[in-house]
C-alpha cells in the first residue's frame, strides 16, 4: 500500500532515473500528468491500469483536489501506484500537496526525484544556472500565484535584487508584468536573459533578450536572468537536433529505436501499435524437432518458440531474419546458423534460396501475417514449406495515446516511420490518418509499397532497411 511521487524530468524517457524507472516497471496504477514524455508509460506491465490527470490549454481538466483524492483512494488498494510528474515532483510540481494528502489519510508514499528545468532545461541549452564569477547562487521562482491574483509587487522587487542566477517557471505569459517589478527592485537595465522552451526535449528553443526588452517567448517556458544567461555556450545536439519521429514498429525494438534517435537530438516516440497474441497448433512440436531449416522472423517469435519446446529437439539448422533475431536466439544460448541481413523479408528470401537444397522440409515459425516471399523461394528450389502461424499481431494504441496527439498538435510530427506493411494497416485501422505535412518513412519496398497503398501518397523508402538507412532517411528530412 504505497504510492510512489516519481519525476520524469525536464525532456524525454533518457532522463528518467534508473529508480524512477524500476517503480514504473513494477506499477500497477500510474497516475500522469501531459508534461512527461508518453512512451514512458511503455515501461509499466500490461496490466497496469493508467489514470491521466495532465492540465492543458483550453481542455477540461481534474482539480487538485481530486487529484490528490484518486491517489488516495489507489493508495488504499493496496497496490503499487506511481504518480509520474514532469521534472521534479517537489519543484513547482504540486508534490508537496500530493505527500500532505496521502499522510494526512495514512497513506505510505515515497519520493524519487526528476531532473528539474533550472537543471536540465537551462543546461542542455548552453546556460549554467552557476558559474564562478558569475553566479554562485540559484533563485528558483514561479511565474504565477498559486491563487492566480496579480503578482505580489513586493515579493518580485526583492527577487529583482538579488544577484545570481533567477529561474522564473511558468514565465512565458508572466513576463511582462513582471519585468518592470524587477526593475525597480534593482535588476540591471541591461540584465542578460534567456527563456528556453521545452527545455531538454529535442524541440527546445532558446530566445536570448536582455531585462530591457519584452519579447515573445513562447510556452512553456523556463526564464533565466543573470550573467550566466548571458553565457554563449553551443551543446552538441545532434544530427537529427529538432525532428518529431514517430517509430510505428514492434516492442521492444520501437522503444530502443525512439531512445536512440533521442540521443541523436531527435524527439522520438515508440508507437507498437500491434499486441501479441499467441497461436497454438497441434503437433507444432514434431514438426519444429523433424525440419531441416527452422526459420524464424522475429525476436518474439525466438521467445515463443523457447518456450513452447524444448531446445535440444531442435535437430535442423535455423535461419533467422536479422541480428535482432540471432541476439534473441543467442540469449537462450543457441546460435543461428544463418541470418539474414538486413532483417527484410527480400533478404530473407534470398538467403534461404541460396542455402536450402531440393526436398528439403523448412518449417517457419512466426507472425500469422508473414511475407509470402520466403515460402516462395523455397518452393522454388524444390524443398517443402510449411507455416506455423506461432502468433497474431492485434491492432492496439499505446497508453497514453491522447498526449502523443496532443503533443503533435503543439508541435507537429514531422517523420512517421513505419516498419512493416502489418504495422502501416495497424496505424490505418487505429490511428487518424496521416497529417499532410508528416513525411512517411517506410522500412523497406514491400512496405513502402502498402504505405503508397493505403495512404495515397508515396514514402520515402529507407536506402537500407537498418537504423543507419534510417538515420540517413531522417537527415534527408532536416529543415535547417
Amino acid at each position: 500500500m504505497t504510492v510512489h511521487l516519481v519525476g520524469a524530468g525536464c525532456g524525454g524517457p533518457l532522463w528518467l532515473t534508473l529508480k524512477g524507472k524500476d517503480l514504473l516497471e513494477s506499477a500497477e496504477h500510474i497516475v500522469y500528468d501531459s508534461l512527461i514524455h508518453p512512451d514512458l508509460l511503455q515501461l509499466a506491465p500490461p496490466s497496469c491500469v493508467f489514470h491521466p490527470v495532465g492540465k492543458r490549454k483550453g481542455r477540461p481538466s481534474p482539480k487538485q483536489s481530486e487529484i490528490c483524492a484518486l491517489l488516495v483512494d489507489l493508495g488504499r488498494t493496496g497496490k503499487s501506484v506511481v504518480r509520474l510528474k514532469g521534472g521534479d515532483p517537489f519543484v513547482f510540481g504540486r508534490g508537496g500537496e500530493e505527500a500532505i494528502a496521502l499522510e494526512d489519510a495514512g497513506v505510505p508514499w515515497t519520493f524519487t526525484p526528476g531532473i528539474t528545468a533550472a537543471l536540465g532545461g537551462l543546461g542542455s541549452a548552453g546556460i549554467p544556472p552557476t558559474h564562478r564569477g558569475a553566479a554562485d547562487s540559484v533563485t528558483l521562482v514561479s511565474g504565477h500565484s498559486a491563487d492566480g491574483k496579480e503578482p505580489d509587487a513586493d515579493a518580485w522587487r526583492a527577487i529583482g535584487a538579488l544577484r545570481g542566477t533567477k529561474a522564473i517557471y511558468m514565465g512565458a505569459s508572466s513576463w511582462t508584468k513582471l519585468r518592470p517589478l524587477l526593475l525597480e527592485g534593482g535588476m540591471a537595465p541591461d540584465e542578460p536573459c534567456a527563456a528556453v522552451a521545452w527545455g531538454g526535449w529535442g524541440r527546445a528553443r532558446l530566445v536570448s533578450f536582455s531585462s530591457a526588452d519584452s519579447p515573445d517567448i513562447p510556452s512553456p517556458s523556463i526564464v533565466a536572468l543573470g550573467e550566466t544567461a548571458g553565457i554563449r555556450l553551443s551543446p552538441e545536439r545532434g544530427p537529427l537536433r529538432g525532428l518529431q519521429v514517430g517509430l510505428v514498429r514492434p516492442s521492444p525494438g520501437s522503444w530502443t529505436t525512439a531512445r536512440a534517435l533521442e540521443s541523436l537530438g531527435a524527439d522520438a516516440y515508440s508507437l507498437p501499435l500491434l499486441s501479441l497474441e499467441e497461436l497454438f497448433r497441434s503437433g507444432e512440436d514434431s514438426s519444429i524437432a523433424e525440419a531441416d531449416w527452422l526459420v524464424l522472423t522475429s525476436p518474439r517469435g525466438a521467445a515463443i518458440l523457447l518456450r513452447r519446446i524444448d531446445p535440444r529437439r531442435i535437430s535442423g539448422r535455423i535461419a533467422v531474419i536479422g541480428e535482432g533475431t540471432a541476439a534473441a536466439l543467442a540469449s537462450f544460448g543457441i546460435r543461428a546458423d544463418a541470418v539474414a541481413s538486413p532483417s527484410t523479408s527480400e533478404a530473407l528470401a534470398a538467403l534461404l534460396a541460396a542455402r536450402v537444397r531440393p526436398g528439403e522440409r523448412v518449417v517457419f515459425f512466426r507472425n500469422e501475417a508473414g511475407s509470402p516471399l520466403p515460402e516462395e523461394a523455397v518452393r522454388s528450389v524444390g524443398a517443402f514449406p510449411e507455416n506455423i502461424a506461432a502468433y497474431r499481431m492485434l491492432p492496439s494504441l499505446p497508453p497514453g495515446w491522447e498526449s502523443y496527439e496532443a503533443l503533435w498538435d503543439e508541435c507537429g510530427l514531422d517523420a512517421l516511420v513505419f516498419g512493416s506493411a502489418a504495422l502501416a494497416a495497424a496505424w490505418s485501422a487505429s490511428a487518424p490518418p496521416p497529417r499532410p505535412e508528416t513525411a512517411l518513412v517506410a522500412w523497406g519496398e514491400t512496405c513502402g509499397r502498402a504505405v503508397e497503398r493505403l495512404f495515397g501518397r508515396a514514402p520515402l523508402v529507407m536506402r537500407s532497411a537498418d537504423f543507419d538507412g534510417l538515420v540517413a532517411a531522417l537527415e534527408s528530412l532536416r529543415k535547417e
